[in-house]
């Protein structure tokens, strides 16, 4: 039996910690899951909706929109939001390669740490506008 959780979490980075610990919990509850795929989970959610809440919104009213389903042999994750959003090669920064003086804190290497901690990504631009990203990684052996 599949779980399935939706959260809506205003687009604001306070707010992320909530879906992170959503995200935790039923990775936990449901087991099949080590304690460093939960945190590469974490992370990769966190780095998502990081963007969401950078690039998405021009205002503060905006959302983003997670769903969590822990299948039997793996977990999906979406991230939505309605907002401008970013381009994949935007954020990705291929300038800052060998530049030391930019590191992670100045942004632009998130989507490159999503994709390298789970085995699907899949990153959409709807018609309707917004960013949708879809995670999935496989329960451990």
């Amino acid at each position: 039996m599949d779980d399935f959780v939706k959260l809506d979490i205003p687009a604001k980075a306070e707010y992320v910690v909530l879906g992170r610990l959503a995200l935790a919990g039923l990775l936990r509850s449901r087991g099949g899951f080590s304690e460093d795929a939960v945190a590469d989970l974490k992370l990769a959610l966190t780095e998502a909706c990081s963007n969401s809440v950078r690039h998405a919104y021009d205002h503060d009213d905006g959302q983003v929109h997670l769903a969590f389903n822990v299948q039997k042999d793996r977990v999906t994750i979406e991230i939505r939001d309605e907002g401008g959003g970013f381009h994949e090669d935007d954020v990705d920064c291929p300038e800052c390669q060998g530049v030391p003086e930019i590191g992670l804190a100045d942004g632009g290497m998130g989507i490159s740490i999503i994709r390298a901690v789970v085995d699907e990504f899949d990153l959409r631009k709807p018609d309707g506008g917004g960013t949708v990203l879809f995670l999935a990684k496989r329960r451990d052996a």
